[in-house]
Parts: structure tokens; C-alpha cells; sequence
């Protein structure tokens, strides 16, 4: 290589590795500020609006479900066990199950059984999938009742103050479109998958929504464990929303929250309020979940971004929808960093200079602000925070680990168009571990990939243990390397 070459490629490599210790110290800024205002404020309960029952709207409770013979009859009697007048509870069973899988029967055999208890409930089928979950809430509105819906996916498992903690809320506040409660995990310490998964939902509900919610700003609805006003629904246009739109329906629920935000709703999230859910419990399953997420946000963003930057809301709330929606955009960017991390340290390129304290120095500041983040959420919900700083590394290890996938849902999400997209469902056991090989997650082939790159990365963390270079070493070993591997290795076994 020409020295003039050479020199342009070690501006680049240090202007890259610059770029990431920034986008490290921001997250970290963010985190912290974050974690703090939730340690200042512990979750209480907030007393809700009473009501006599002669003044109680009708509700109807809508059960999005495909293929959930393990779970669907739960899911049936959590729904038929909520506390409301029974003459103003309408109960939906929307089940998309091929026509051969053994849920149909479950189902109809379930809803029959309450029938005869004199519970308003019926299934509600179509012909076809089209626009998977957020299609077929649509197409059963119109057959709702209710002035308010409830939406429960099936694993979901309410207790049955559900409506009476959450419906009050939107009779006294007209421009609420939403209020939902967080979510609790009925498997969360079977495994430290699962206990991770938790920590990070943990954190979604009891400190970033939380604090979003408590400062009016715009909150995500999560797909399930809400209630809706079902005159917002169909302001916005539904769960589909215009057919003018690029609408991401694998992410409905994203898609819809700001959708009903720019119209002039409100939302709100009642952290104290928990619905207890179940976790993927397989490396396979969560990256699959993980992939529809981030695939579907990008398509949200493309539907959206130009409404966005000309109308709505307040600066600050387009500006918090803005960055939720372009929060994955740093996964390409740990990608790339994966290919030029090794260059500085094997010999192949010198950095023309060195961000303070170089990357280890973030990574650091990472760790104490995750802590700090972590450690709130699990304060709040009456546990010790120490926890967080033996959790927090892990939660590291399984980003890097993801950010591959991550990088090509990503973009798969922002060139595909609406009738493009395509969900994966993440399937669910019920705590039936003798029958969960039934619903299988998708393999993913980059899997192989990942194993590869985590194995070049042990190799690379021997050299340089032999070259004297421990820190950079332990780096590669301790948090490169066990990503990839764990991700990548876990996933190439589906059953």
C-alpha cells in the first residue's frame, strides 16, 4: 500500500473507532440520566378512579392467537376471569390457526364451554392472513361492541383487576388513546437467557417508558397488556392503517402509537400494573423476535418519517418518536465494528490518534450506566439493585452477539414495502417443556456466520495474549467473542 494510501486508511480507522466511542459514551449519557430519575422515583401505586358498576362501559377483550395449542385455552379462561359486569364483557377469540393444527379445537371447545356460562364470547375467523396480527384485529373491530378494546396476546395471563386497574383511566381522560400496564415474566429465572430477556423488558417498562409516560411524551404500545379507545382506532385508520401508507404490520403496534400521537392523543403506561407473559424461552426464538422488531421499526420509519419532520406534535415529541424509531441504526455500526476492531491491534493499521481513554474507557462508562439503568428497574420493582452490575456485561455480550442479524433485518426492513413484510411468530409453550419441539423458531443461516466470526475472534484474542497485549485480549475473549458464540451457536439447534 502507497504511503498516501496508507494514511487515508489509518484516518479512517481512527476516525471509525472515534464514531464508536462516541455512540458509546451517548448511549451512556442516556442510560444514566434515565436510571437516575427512576431511582428518585420508586414505583407507587397511584389511585385510580372509582366508579359505580351502573356506569361502567362495555368493553370487549380482543385474543390474537395463530397455532397456540398450548396456550390458547389459558388465555380463555384468564379472559373470561376479568373483573367487569358480565352484560358489558364482549370477548373475542381471533384465531388465525391453520385449519390442521390442533388450536381450532381447542378453541371452539373452550369458547363453548363459556358460552354455556353465559359469557359474551365467539371466535372470530377469516379467509385469508393478510396483514398477519394487526389484519385481523381490523377485521374484527368492526364487530366490536365495546367503547373500549383490551388487547391480550395468548401467552398473556392477566389477573382480574386487569380492566378495573386500566379502563377508568381512559373514561376520565378523553384524549388517552391508550393505557397499558408493564409486563411481568411467569419463566424469568429459568434460565440466563430468560433472566436477561427480563432485565432488559425491566428496564423498557420501569424506567424508559415510565419515564416517558410520567413527562407526557410518547409512549409505544407493546402490542399487548393495553386498552384502547376505539374511536382513536379508528381515527388513525386502524391497525393496518391506509392502504397510502407503507405500513409495517409486523410491528402494528409501534406503527399505530404514533400514528394516534400525531392525531392528538395521549398515551400512558401503569407501571404498577403487571400482566404476567411468557419469554422465548430458545436463543432461536428471541432472535427471531428481536429480528421482527427491528425490521418492522424500520419499516415505521419509512411509513412516518416525513409526517414527522412537518407536523404533529411538539418538537420534543417528534423529536422522542425520531429516535425511538432510528434507535437500531448503531447495529450497523457494531457490525462494521466487528471487521475493524482487530485492524489496531493485530499491526495492520495505526490510528492517526486515539479517542480519550480509547474504547475501553466507554466500554466502562457503558457498563456503570447500564448498571445505574438496570439497577433502577430492579429497585423499583422492590429487588436489590447489585444485581444489575454482574447483568449488565451480559447484556453487552448478547447486543454484540445480535448486531449481525440485527444489521440485515434492519435493512431488509428499510427497502421492503408494506407488502413485503412477513411475520414470524414466537412461539409459545405454556410451561410444557415435554411438547415445545411442536412450534419450532425459524433457523436462521447467519447463525453459521456468527460462529465463525466469534471463533476468529478467539484466535485473534490468542495472538494477542502471546504478543503481550492482555487488555485488548480480554476484550476480544471476554466480550466479542462469547456474543457471537452464544448467539450464533445457540441458534443453530431450533428444536
Amino acid at each position: 500500500m502507497s504511503p498516501s494510501l496508507l494514511r487515508v486508511a489509518e484516518a479512517l480507522y481512527a476516525l471509525l473507532s472515534l464514531g464508536l466511542w462516541l455512540l458509546l459514551l451517548a448511549a451512556s449519557l442516556h442510560l444514566l440520566r434515565l436510571g437516575l430519575w427512576a431511582l428518585r422515583h420508586p414505583l407507587r401505586d397511584e389511585q385510580i378512579p372509582s366508579f359505580q358498576t351502573d356506569d361502567l362501559p362495555y368493553v370487549t377483550v380482543q385474543l390474537p392467537m395463530r397455532n397456540e395449542r398450548l396456550v390458547a385455552a389459558r388465555a380463555i379462561s384468564a379472559a373470561c376471569a376479568l373483573i367487569w359486569p358480565r352484560q358489558r364483557l364482549q370477548i373475542q377469540v381471533l384465531d388465525d390457526s391453520d385449519a390442521t393444527d390442533e388450536t381450532v379445537r381447542i378453541v371452539d371447545e373452550a369458547v363453548a364451554v363459556a358460552q354455556q356460562a353465559g359469557f359474551d364470547i365467539a371466535v372470530v375467523r377469516r379467509a385469508d392472513r393478510r396483514s398477519f396480527k394487526a389484519g385481523h384485529l381490523d377485521f374484527a373491530l368492526p364487530l366490536a361492541r365495546g367503547e373500549f378494546v383490551a388487547v391480550l396476546d395468548v401467552d398473556f395471563v392477566p389477573s382480574p383487576d386487569f380492566l378495573m386497574q386500566l379502563v377508568p383511566r381512559l373514561m376520565t381522560e378523553p384524549q388517552l388513546a391508550f393505557v397499558q400496564g408493564r409486563w411481568s415474566f411467569l419463566n424469568e429465572h429459568e434460565s440466563l437467557l430468560l433472566r436477561i430477556q427480563a432485565l432488559i423488558l425491566h428496564g423498557l417498562f420501569l424506567v424508559e417508558q415510565s419515564y416517558l409516560s410520567a413527562h407526557n411524551q410518547p409512549v409505544q404500545f407493546n402490542g399487548s397488556g393495553g386498552v384502547w379507545r376505539k374511536e382513536a382506532l379508528r381515527r388513525a385508520g386502524g391497525w393496518v392503517g391506509p392502504e397510502s401508507d407503507v405500513t409495517a404490520s409486523v410491528t402494528e403496534d409501534l406503527d399505530l402509537s404514533y400514528r394516534v400521537r400525531l392525531l392528538g392523543y395521549s398515551s400512558q403506561l401503569v407501571p404498577f400494573v403487571a400482566i404476567p407473559t411468557e419469554l422465548p424461552e430458545k436463543m432461536a426464538a428471541f432472535r427471531s423476535q428481536q429480528k421482527r422488531w427491528v425490521r418492522g421499526g424500520a419499516q415505521v420509519l419509512r411509513s412516518l418519517v416525513a409526517k414527522l419532520l412537518v407536523k404533529g406534535r411538539s418538537l420534543s415529541e417528534r423529536l422522542t418518536m425520531l429516535l425511538h424509531l432510528t434507535r437500531h441504526t448503531r447495529q450497523p455500526y457494531l457490525a462494521l465494528a466487528l471487521l475493524f476492531l482487530p485492524l489496531g491491534p493485530l499491526g495492520v493499521l495505526s490510528a492517526l490518534f486515539s479517542p480519550p481513554g480509547g474504547l475501553l474507557s466507554a466500554v466502562l462508562c457503558l457498563w456503570l450506566s447500564l448498571s445505574v439503568y438496570y439497577g433502577a428497574a430492579l429497585r423499583r420493582l422492590g429487588q436489590s439493585g447489585l444485581a444489575a452490575l454482574w447483568l449488565s456485561p451480559l447484556v453487552m455480550i448478547l447486543s454484540m452477539g445480535l448486531c449481525v442479524s440485527l444489521t440485515s433485518e434492519l435493512v431488509r426492513g428499510a427497502l421492503s414495502s408494506r407488502n413485503a413484510a412477513e411475520f414470524v411468530r414466537t412461539p409459545k409453550t405454556g410451561g410444557q417443556k415435554q411438547l415445545q419441539g411442536q412450534y419450532r423458531p425459524v433457523f436462521d443461516r447467519l447463525a453459521r456466520i456468527e460462529v465463525l466470526l466469534g471463533l476468529l475472534y478467539v484466535a485473534m484474542a490468542i495472538v494477542l495474549l502471546k504478543r503481550g497485549d492482555y487488555l485488548t485480549a480480554l476484550g476480544f475473549a471476554g466480550l466479542v467473542a462469547p456474543g457471537l458464540l452464544w448467539v450464533g451457536g445457540s441458534s443453530l439447534r431450533v428444536r
